[in-house]
């Protein structure tokens, strides 16, 4: 499907490529062979598998897939923010210098909002409804920027006039209900904001949004990488999000990263089945019912994923050499994917440019 197709769904979405390249020449965040494991009844699960993904500073990086591809578990591992019972059972995370893995709790509450800032999905469960929203953003301030009361409130006035608020000083006494959803997930932004965090985590951020309002929060996201120099992660389920304000894309199966490359080459000529099978779903403006062609089969869950390429029961393509093992490998510079049949997604691509 034609990178054009999808970026129609967000036509008034600036495209973050053509604004500024990444200007951090070492990964601000490094993860590598990442596996995160549920303790259940003596046994454990793998959750998340050899997963790895990296952000420099000024660049957004999305990461992309079905429901319970482990977008999120990821996104919290960074974070440090795991639920009771998953952890992390080995790789390597580091953020801007900082091994997160095994780190005790005071370096991960110093971490968290001095280094990185988090938005999660719905911001009325993020936001304190009891407190007035400016109170709260000064709340974040004072925690990781060792400000005095009169300091935080200045800088929490300052971050809502930087998220678009108009008279930001009347602003600052509102409580959460008194606002639209979007003035909430800007708010959720600010509090991550204001300990001046270096990487920006964003958990489906416009999942609760309508479309106007989902394309001025990621105008503003996008905004940030460039004006701030933040690296950005964003996780969506939305791929025509990802075509228009990332620099790369990662894409999340079973607990794996599957593929990973820039919009331009991973929406038009997609090097892994899965990708191409999430391409194909994806309504447009011109697309019927008909046409929609939905993915066959299941995702696997936790602890009943395939040996092999755990695409491989749902994959149009799929060998018996495809029960063996696969691990990602560059197929060009910058492009990786982890499918030993991507040399028939190749040819297509060459048949398609002929």
């Amino acid at each position: 499907m034609p990178a054009e197709q999808i970026e129609g769904k967000m036509t008034d979405v600036k495209t973050k490529a053509e604004d500024a390249a990444p200007t951090g020449a070492d990964p601000l965040l490094s993860v590598s062979d990442l596996r995160i494991e549920l303790a259940a009844g003596g046994d454990r699960i793998d959750l998340v598998s050899s997963a790895a993904l990296s952000a420099r500073r000024g660049e957004v990086v999305a990461v992309v897939g079905e429901s319970g591809s482990g977008k999120s578990l990821t996104l919290r591992a960074i974070a440090g923010l795991l639920p009771v019972g998953i952890e992390v059972a080995g790789g390597r995370i580091d953020v801007d210098g900082i091994d997160v893995v095994g780190a005790d709790a005071k370096t991960m509450r110093a971490l968290r909002g001095g280094v990185v800032g988090m938005i999660f999905q719905e911001p009325m469960t993020a936001l304190n409804p009891t407190m007035r929203i400016g109170a709260q953003i000064a709340e974040a301030a004072r925690a990781h920027g060792k400000l005095s009361g009169g300091e935080a409130k200045a800088r929490a006035i300052e971050l809502l006039g930087q998220m678009g608020f108009t008279e930001p000083e009347r602003r600052y006494r509102l409580y959460p209900h008194e606002l639209s959803g979007g003035m909430r997930q800007r708010v959720v932004i600010a509090i991550a904001l204001a300990g001046g965090p270096s990487l920006l985590l964003c958990d489906e951020p416009t999942t609760a949004l309508d479309a106007t309002v989902t394309m001025k929060v990621l105008d503003l996201i996008v905004g940030l990488a460039s004006e701030l120099d933040l690296g950005i992660v964003l996780v969506t389920h939305d791929l025509g999000v990802a075509a228009r304000i990332c620099d790369r894309i990662v894409v999340m199966y079973a607990g794996r990263v599957v593929e990973e490359g820039s919009p331009e080459e991973l929406l038009q000529y997609p090097r892994h089945p899965y990708t191409l099978a999430l391409l194909q779903a994806v309504p447009t403006r011109e697309s019927t019912i008909e046409q929609l062609q939905a993915i066959r089969g299941t995702p696997p869950t936790a602890g009943e994923i395939p040996a092999g390429c755990p695409f491989r029961p749902r994959c149009a393509f799929a060998e018996p050499e495809c029960a063996a093992p696969v691990e990602l490998a560059e197929v060009t510079p910058g492009r990786v994917t982890a499918c030993r049949r991507q040399a028939v997604l190749a040819a297509l691509e060459e048949r398609s440019l002929a």
